[in-house]
């Protein structure tokens, strides 16, 4: 009898247990998907292996989707749609428009699937975390190194991606900022916008030169932006006529570099920015307490470190 009053007990505690406090999947039963703007780009695929990374060692599962080169807000939302469909434990996120994503992120929130932002991220204070970089302060350090290539005078023009996305405005304002605050004897002459197309950029470029004679340094604050300049420069021959200072780090761009076309520029860590917003994700979905915004940190290279092992796994060539 005493026997049976010993089973009898445990199995009421078994019970017990089951019905108070939230049951956390077992780590092999985790699903969480990563769902970015464009998957079809060296930077996105260096993104996912730091993300399978992640999802390996946290014994994980996860998907990396994206869209086309076409920045399509409806595909997006049918990706959301079916990822939640799924009842992930967590969700990753880079929005192309966070307004037409508010309804699912919302029914994320009823449901207590954690949401973190990576790269742009996401435009709502439902997002737990952002895993990106500091695109203002990434504008900041163009213009210093802008400042000692131009021994701190002269003019100087801007070309972005547009006047809308966050991290365009950020780059953008880091930039202006900080050549008005900063270098007195420095004018922002122009800024364009060639949304992140090379095409555009290159056209946008022309129109810059030959608008200021005088100009003496371009910022191309993203890889489209940076090549369209190289290709104007090249096109209407003032190669050495003036300096550039790019971002990320497309072939195209490490040739200009090298070849001396280009100064220097500034590329992100994408295998760190994968990993770490799987992480993130992974420690909301258990909920631990985590920042409100994870600096996955900037590099600046020009020929003198180019080549540099420790720099190689910043390239999405």
């Amino acid at each position: 009898m005493k026997k049976s009053f010993v089973i009898g007990l445990a199995l009421s505690l078994i019970i017990a247990f089951s019905f108070t406090g939230e049951q956390k999947a077992a780590p092999n039963q985790v699903y969480i998907p990563v769902i970015v703007k464009i998957i079809r780009y060296p930077f996105w695929d260096l993104v996912k292996s730091g993300a399978e990374r992640a999802a390996a060692d946290y014994g994980i599962e996860i998907t990396f989707e994206g869209i086309g080169p076409e920045l399509q807000v409806e595909e997006q939302v049918n990706l959301l749609r079916t990822a939640l469909a799924r009842n992930p434990q967590a969700i990753v996120l880079s929005a192309v428009d966070s307004r037409a994503l508010t309804p699912y992120l919302e029914e994320a929130q009823g449901a207590n699937i954690p949401v973190v932002g990576i790269d742009s991220g996401v435009d709502s204070p439902i997002v737990q975390t952002t895993v990106g970089i500091d695109n203002y302060g990434a504008g900041v350090l163009a213009a210093d190194k802008m400042a000692e290539l131009l021994n701190k005078k002269g003019e100087v023009g801007l070309i972005t991606i547009d006047p809308i996305s966050k991290i365009s405005i950020d780059r953008r304002d880091g930039f202006v900022d900080t050549i008005n605050q900063q270098y007195p004897d420095m004018t922002v002459v122009d800024i364009k916008y060639g949304i992140g197309d090379a095409t555009l950029s290159a056209e946008a470029a022309k129109e810059m030169i030959e608008a200021h004679p005088n100009i003496k340094g371009i910022f191309g604050a993203n890889q489209g932006s940076v090549e369209g300049i190289i290709r104007a420069v090249k096109e209407l021959n003032k190669i050495g006529d003036f300096s550039i200072i790019g971002f990320d780090s497309g072939k195209e761009l490490l040739d200009a570099i090298r070849e001396g076309i280009v100064a220097g520029a500034i590329t992100q860590n994408p295998v760190g920015m994968g990993y770490q917003s799987v992480q993130a994700a992974y420690r909301a979905y258990l909920g631990e307490r985590i920042p409100e915004f994870i600096d996955t940190g900037i590099q600046w290279y020009d020929k003198s470190n180019i080549d540099s092992p420790e720099l190689q796994g910043f390239f999405y060539k």
